[in-house]
C-alpha cells in the first residue's frame, strides 16, 4: 500500500514511475537493492558522510521549495519523505526547536538490519535536521537496540 505523501504526489502529478524513470517533485530517483547500498557505504564512511549530509539538506530544501513550505513547516513533512526514501518509519520522539535537538527512532530501517549501524542513515538524519534547524546539526546513533526492531538517534 502506497503512503499518504506518495498518494498526494500522484494526485498532483508530482510522482511518476515511467519509462525505466522515477521521478518525485521533478527529481530523479533511483531504487537500488539494500544489499548494494550497504556495500556502497563501506567503501568510504568519512568522505561519504559529509557529501550525502550536503547532498540530503539540499534535497529536503529542494522539497520544501516545492511543496511550498519553509523550515516549520516542514518538519511536519520530515517523516514523510524519509519513508519517501526507503530508509524506514521515522518516529520523532523528542523535539527542541530552542536548543536545536531532538531524539528519533527508526523503524525497520533495510540499512540498520544485520549491521546495527548506517552512515547513510546517519547523513541523511543530519542533512534532513540541518535544514529544518536552519543549523549545522549532526545525528549521533544511540545504542542499537537490538532486542527491538528500531534504532534511535540524538540530533543536535
Amino acid at each position: 500500500m502506497l503512503s499518504t505523501f506518495l498518494k498526494k504526489l500522484l494526485f498532483v502529478r508530482q510522482f511518476f514511475m515511467t519509462d525505466g524513470k522515477i521521478e518525485i517533485l521533478g527529481k530523479r530517483q533511483v531504487m537500488l537493492p539494500k544489499e548494494v547500498v550497504s556495500e556502497l557505504e563501506r567503501v568510504s564512511p568519512k568522505i561519504e558522510y559529509k557529501s550525502l549530509k550536503k547532498i540530503f539538506r539540499e534535497g529536503v530544501k529542494d522539497y520544501a521549495k516545492k511543496i511550498g513550505s519553509g523550515e516549520e513547516g516542514m518538519f511536519k513533512n520530515v517523516t514523510d519523505i524519509f519513508e519517501t526514501f526507503g530508509l524506514g518509519r521515522m518516529e520523532v520522539v523528542k523535539n527542541d526547536n530552542k536548543k536545536k535537538m531532538c531524539v528519533i527512532k527508526v523503524y525497520d530501517c533495510p540499512l540498520i538490519n544485520g549491521i546495527g549501524k548506517s552512515q547513510i542513515l546517519t547523513a541523511a538524519m543530519s542533512g534532513m535536521f540541518s535544514f529544518l534547524f536552519n543549523k549545522d546539526v549532526d545525528a549521533k546513533q544511540l545504542t542499537p537496540k537490538q532486542e527491538f526492531d528500531y534504532c534511535e538517534f540524538v540530533i543536535k
